[in-house]
């Protein structure tokens, strides 16, 4: 018993075409503080480019490999904000502000992911730095043109 199969092969692919469901497109969202850093510590942590904490952050920017710095505003110890900022400073490196420590450490990836991919035992960090961008994006693009060098 063989397969009967009648017609050609276009019009199977029209068929099969047909009943494809359109694509919808991924509805991007404007880039703004909150979309654009997580998006950049994400993609540079592809090319093993992001350091945390405050011993690697200020390694690298001494360096001079740094190429951005996102430093948490509720820092616990006041001497590290005053640290970073001058060797920013120093350096010429963007220094941006972000607003909670704990959520920079998740944007970082010092956190457990569950099955839901929702950040649990989430690690604060006060700073990361990142020496290699990466992929350039328009969230990357928003960054470097909003946001100026510590030294300017």
């Amino acid at each position: 018993m063989g397969l009967l199969f009648q017609g050609t092969m276009e019009d199977h692919k029209e068929e099969v075409e047909a009943t494809e469901e359109p694509k919808v497109e991924e509805e991007k969202s404007a880039p703004c503080l909150e979309n654009s850093v997580p998006n950049v510590i994400k993609k540079a942590s592809f090319n093993d480019g992001v350091k945390r904490g405050l011993h690697e952050c200020c390694k690298a920017i001494d360096r001079g490999v740094g190429l951005m710095c996102f430093l948490a505003s509720n820092c616990d110890e006041p001497n590290y904000l005053s640290l970073v900022k001058a060797l920013c400073a120093m350096r010429s490196v963007k220094l941006i502000e972000v607003p909670d420590n704990k959520t920079l450490g998740a944007w970082a990836g010092l956190c457990k992911l569950d099955a839901k991919a929702t950040a649990r035992k989430v690690v604060r960090t006060s700073v990361v730095v990142i020496t290699d961008f990466g992929e350039r994006t328009p969230y990357l693009e928003w960054l470097l043109n909003e946001y100026k060098p510590a030294s300017e």
